[in-house]
């Protein structure tokens, strides 16, 4: 009974392999059209072919054919839509579209819709066709590509990269020719990274290839089975295409360690040595990555309205993805008050991240600037004379400082060199100083001996400590002149009354 049933579909089926349509105009047939090779295989690219013949007496213009499917499983691969800019009277047009018809298909008859519109010679409105194909499914899908899984290549583990191992075997009786495999993930959380597509020339008989695509999973994904769609896409030594899909197991059954994404800032490097009032300096932010990666990383540093410090360069800087363990650097411009004060500000800075599980990240850190004030030692009512080699004298002047601030255990001494010696009073404590505020001060040195005469320098040391009481030494240059150096006379003994008196008196010898 059942073969019987078969034989009839058979029979409507060759009875319904020809067809033949004809659009009438209004006085004549105009256009014919007839399909042929509608019987088709399930599981492989067919082509069938239609042809258009106008048997009117007049040309047909701006012929369009369009060949639609709305079944499942059956999908117009090439020729969906066909022009032509004329056909003659008496004249047949073929072409062959490309049908693709689904290994899981069943046999049968399944209509498609093919439209044709046109402009007959005596009209100027356009005439349409429509016109269900008849397509015969009478054989099965043979599968040609065997998959052959193995238990120990699917194992899978969720928070890393693992590598898979498909293999797929030429189970056909003919070569298979131009082999192209893609593997997919329908699971957010399952990523093919690397090896999503594989093609091979040629597979002989029997023959086997492996691949072996590199699956990532996101951590926290719950253990169990999943799949991955293959699609094989080839041809047989005469050219016909062939598709096949599977459905590749993955075997989740373990997980990695949880890697957290953390972000550091690991310097704040001011690029150059000192910040006074009015500079402009630029600082580099060193941000690094640990743990796990992260993403579209964005720097933002912040100043209140009423802050002696303000930005010069944009306040946020882009600095796009980081790997675990690599660094990168933002760079800012800022500017110091001219009336800023000695002493350290606070700027606050924000990176935000989005972590390695999609998550957005924030990190707030303060870093610290130093800025120093501008100090400067000056000398005022230099006197100017003449000191003869090998004699002391003793300078008196007034110490200004030119500045920004106040400076304390401030003292005053003679470097000694080649031409100057140290004596007693070489040195003098003057204490706390205040800008703009002269302090007077007096200390001594000596010209050594046998100096040359001329102009040579004095040169003095100014030492003192800052408001962080750091200690700080300046050197002031002032000019002396030598004179020659003075000759011992010795005295003649006086005699006489004279004499005697000058003795009495405590006067002379």
């Amino acid at each position: 009974m059942k073969t019987r049933k078969i034989t009839i579909i058979l029979l409507i089926a060759t009875l319904m392999a020809t067809q033949l349509t004809v659009a009438n105009a209004a006085d004549a047939a105009i256009l014919l059209v007839t399909t042929e090779n509608v019987n088709l295989v399930a599981g492989q690219e067919n082509t069938i072919s239609i042809k258009l013949k106008n048997t009117g007496d007049y040309n047909l213009f701006n012929v369009q054919a369009f060949l639609d499917s709305d079944v499942s499983g059956i999908d117009v691969l090439s020729e969906s839509h066909k022009v032509y800019g004329s056909i003659e009277d008496g004249r047949t047009k073929t072409y062959e579209p490309s049908i693709f018809v689904s290994e899981d298909i069943a046999l049968g008859i399944y209509s498609v819709l093919l439209t044709v519109n046109y402009l007959p010679f005596r009209g100027d409105q356009v005439s349409q066709i429509d016109i269900p194909i008849n397509l015969i499914v009478d054989e099965s899908y043979v599968p040609k590509i065997k998959f052959t899984p193995s238990q120990e290549s699917i194992k899978v583990k969720s928070g890393t990269e693992n590598d898979v191992v498909f293999t797929f075997t030429n189970n056909w009786d003919q070569d298979i020719v131009d082999l192209d495999l893609t593997i997919s993930s329908s699971t957010s959380s399952i990523t093919i990274i690397e090896g999503i597509n594989t093609m091979v020339g040629n597979l002989t008989v029997g023959e086997s290839i492996g691949i072996i695509p590199t699956v990532s999973i996101t951590e926290g994904t719950t253990l169990g089975t999943y799949t991955l769609t293959a699609s094989a896409s080839y041809k047989d030594i005469e050219g016909t295409r062939f598709y096949q899909t599977y459905q590749l197991p993955l075997n989740l059954d373990s997980a990695a360690a949880i890697r957290n994404t953390i972000i550091t800032i690991e310097s704040m490097e001011v690029k150059q040595e000192s910040i006074q009032p009015g500079d402009i300096f630029t600082i580099d932010l060193t941000i690094k990555c640990s743990g796990a990666d992260s993403y579209n990383l964005l720097s933002s540093i912040n100043f209140a309205a009423t802050s002696m410090i303000s930005p010069v360069s944009p306040t946020i800087v882009s600095l796009g993805d980081l790997e675990v363990e690599d660094t990168v650097t933002a760079s800012y411009q800022l500017l110091a008050s001219g009336d800023i004060s000695a002493g350290q500000y606070s700027v606050p800075s924000t990176i935000s991240y989005t972590n390695s599980k999609g998550l957005p990240g924030t990190l707030s850190e303060s870093f610290t600037l130093l800025v120093d004030g501008l100090i400067e030692f000056d000398l005022l009512d230099i006197p100017t004379e003449m000191v003869p080699a090998g004699e002391t004298s003793e300078l008196e002047a007034d110490l200004l400082l030119i500045g920004t601030e106040s400076v304390q255990f401030v003292s005053i001494g003679v470097v000694e060199d080649s031409v100057i010696e140290r004596v007693s009073g070489s040195d003098e404590y003057i204490g706390a100083v205040d800008p703009d505020s002269p302090i007077p001060f007096d200390i001594k040195y000596k010209v050594k001996e046998g100096v040359q005469q001329g102009t040579h320098d004095l040169k003095l040391n100014v030492q003192y400590r800052d408001h962080l009481n750091k200690e700080h030494t300046d050197v002031l240059d002032l000019t002396i002149d030598v004179g020659e150096e003075t000759e011992d006379v010795p005295q003649t003994e006086s005699k006489g009354i004279w004499a005697w008196i000058r003795r009495l008196l405590g006067l002379g010898p």
